[in-house]
């Protein structure tokens, strides 16, 4: 529903009035370089705000403009982003980069010719539009989207054509910059996922969930999509045994995976593993991933992503195994440091290769992840 004219004119001058006393001060609200403000947006994809501003004037002082970073080597990208996670997002800012320099290096300044660029989607050029250009586009991340789903008591799920119509009909006509910061920092900072103040609202008069502990609850990620998770491993039963943790590595590139065979002469001798081991005390996950993948395989981890974690029991302990998909700096020099054998392989020939008991789940989330039926044991 459209809102009345002097609701509207309320909104805006309540909204727009807090954000000139609560607004961070945030580096790229500082500027209007489309290209700068493309890199905060894809740095905050998924990261939030306090990690990114360090990498954010960090990578900014290596490539300090597109043309900088369309001519910059694939490596020094990513070791100038490594720690934000994600590297495919760096790949397609430096491709959308390279693609304005054969338009004669001039950024489009619409949201529809934005998308024209590679890897940049209705978000994130509505966004580079709006910031950049003062357009008047709708900009709804998931803080804008819980904001109205609240605010007007929405139905979940969202119905999210639906939605990104009704917050463009709030858009403010000549203050859009302000308006869209003034929305992302209000679901930021007040109208929050956990733990919203409604008390410091300045739309909670009007907002159909204030004080609702059930609806706030139930919105906090509206546009969260629910799927059935699939249950690997078995359940730790037995409190009194002991638990190891053990990381492993996924590592895949140009479609394949990397396997290594183990030593005969061990146990399971010559079934076929991921590369990965116990992590010793007083590391995490990545730090323990990063040592294993070194000492295995010769080579650096440039970026690991959790991709599920499953336990097995044996008769004197239960280990807990935490795979990561991951990616190498350079993949062709891994070397079998400690195994009889490496082999790159399709998922197919994967899902065939004998593994130890305690990893089959590791293939039957790739049969999952794959759609591929895994072959009989």
């Amino acid at each position: 529903m459209t809102p009345r004219p002097s609701l509207l004119a309320h909104r805006h001058q309540a909204l727009l009035a807090w954000y000139r006393l609560h607004a961070r001060d945030l580096p790229w609200r500082r500027t209007r370089d489309p290209y700068r403000i493309l890199v905060s947006e894809v740095m905050l994809q998924q990261t939030q705000v306090e990690r990114v501003i360090p990498f954010y004037e960090r990578f900014l002082a290596l490539f300090p403009d597109g043309q900088a970073l369309a001519a910059a080597p694939l490596e020094a990208i990513h070791r100038a982003w490594k720690g934000l996670g994600y590297p495919s997002r760096v790949e397609r800012l430096q491709r959308a980069c390279r693609e304005v320099l054969t338009r004669g290096g001039i950024w489009p300044s619409t949201s529809a010719a934005l998308q024209e660029l590679p890897g940049i989607g209705p978000y994130t050029a509505g966004a580079v539009a709006c910031f950049a250009f003062a357009q008047p586009t709708t900009v709804v991340d998931t803080n804008v989207a819980r904001i109205y789903v609240r605010l007007l008591g929405l139905a979940l799920p969202v119905d999210k054509p639906a939605l990104w119509a009704r917050v463009a009909e709030d858009v403010h006509p000549s203050q859009a910059i302000a308006w869209n910061n003034a929305l992302m920092e209000l679901g930021a900072l007040v109208c929050t996922a956990r733990a919203p103040r409604c008390a410091a609202c300045p739309w909670a008069d009007g907002c159909a969930s204030r004080a609702d502990a059930v609806a706030l609850a139930r919105s906090a990620n509206p546009l969260k999509v629910a799927s059935p998770s699939a249950t690997y491993g078995v359940a730790v039963t037995d409190r009194a045994k002991p638990r190891g943790h053990v990381v492993l590595a996924l590592i895949h590139d140009q479609g394949r995976y990397l396997v290594t065979r183990r030593p005969i002469e061990v146990h399971a001798g010559g079934l076929w593993e991921l590369p990965g081991g116990k992590r010793d005390p007083g590391e995490d996950d990545r730090t323990a991933l990063a040592r294993e993948v070194q000492e295995e395989l010769g080579v650096e981890v440039l970026a690991a992503r959790s991709l599920m974690r499953f336990s097995h029991e044996y008769p004197t302990r239960y280990l807990t195994f935490h795979v990561y998909r991951v990616r190498l700096f350079h993949p062709d020099r891994a070397r079998p440091l400690a195994a009889d054998a490496l082999r790159w392989v399709t998922p197919a020939e994967f899902l065939a290769l004998p593994f130890p008991e305690a990893n089959q789940p590791i293939q039957s989330r790739l049969a999952r992840y794959h759609r591929i039926r895994a072959a009989p044991a």
